[in-house]
């Protein structure tokens, strides 16, 4: 579970955010709480929660002046909250890598969205961890017992290429997004982001294509039947599959069974 720690002074609201949010639907626990930023800081160095939530405005010392003092010590994300919109202190979150900033009085459908992003966020993070941890172990020079050099760029490109295998192996079966990323042991939107920012296509786009493209290659070699194409890339429901090919081929597999071909521009033939 990821470990989160509230600073807030207000005692209510303090007890508010402890009872009424409902942490586990986030895999969230609070393992710590404190009622001034001096308490806070020793709080958040002694249990390095993955989440800190805390007021700018408190007695003697402000949140933001003690997120200055522990986040480079302390690898987390915060959310801190105001009762004030006030540019300066904006601006200055900023500075300090605080993403997430919350008005009094809380919007319990705010808090769920922040909550939910900022653990997304902690996630993200861990992958980085692993992947560079992974570095560690592999980025050692020669003599040492490792002949392969490799960069976090060859990490994430592996993960890419393991994902494409699968699809290109598994695309007729019941593939997702999760389904994937759980045989990588990696987050879905991890697996996601890498998807969207290599190819520019998302994980159901490409793995839509390689469907099509199969079912190109089934109605020119196979005598087999529209339904029978359909459930051997995947598709339980014909009139679905029709509409996809045709989207993306420009005609029906029908029409494209009785003579029509691929335009060479056709994302098909890059694949």
């Amino acid at each position: 579970m990821y470990k989160v720690v509230i600073v807030e002074d207000e005692k209510m609201l303090r007890q508010g955010l402890l009872l009424t949010t409902p942490w586990e639907e986030f895999d969230c626990e609070v393992v710590g709480e404190a009622s001034n930023a001096i308490e806070g800081e020793e709080c958040i160095l002694k249990l390095q929660p993955d989440i800190v939530i805390t007021d700018i405005h408190m007695p003697q010392v402000s949140g933001l002046d003690m997120i200055e003092r522990v986040k480079d010590k302390v690898n987390c994300q915060y959310i801190i909250i105001s009762g004030y919109d006030e540019f300066e202190y904006a601006k200055r979150a900023v500075h300090l890598g605080v993403k997430e900033y919350l008005l009094k009085p809380i919007d319990d459908t705010e808090l769920m969205e922040t909550l939910s992003r900022a653990v997304k966020a902690v996630q993200e993070q861990r992958e980085y961890e692993k992947v560079m941890s992974i570095l560690e172990k592999w980025n050692t020079p020669p003599g040492n017992g490792w002949s392969i050099w490799i960069n976090k760029k060859d990490v994430l490109d592996s993960y890419l290429e393991k994902a494409i295998s699968i699809i290109r192996e598994q695309y007729m079966n019941d593939l997702s997004l999760k389904s994937v990323a759980d045989q990588l042991y990696i987050s879905e939107s991890y697996l996601a982001k890498l998807f969207k920012n290599k190819t520019n296509y998302t994980f159901l786009e490409v793995l839509t294509l390689y469907r099509i493209k199969e079912a190109v290659r089934l109605l020119e070699e196979t005598d087999l039947k529209i339904y029978e194409i359909a459930l051997r890339t995947g598709y339980k429901d014909t009139r679905y599959f029709s509409n996809v090919f045709k989207k993306i081929v420009g005609v029906n597999p029908a029409e494209y069974r009785n003579g029509y071909r691929l335009t060479p521009g056709n994302i098909l033939n890059q694949l």
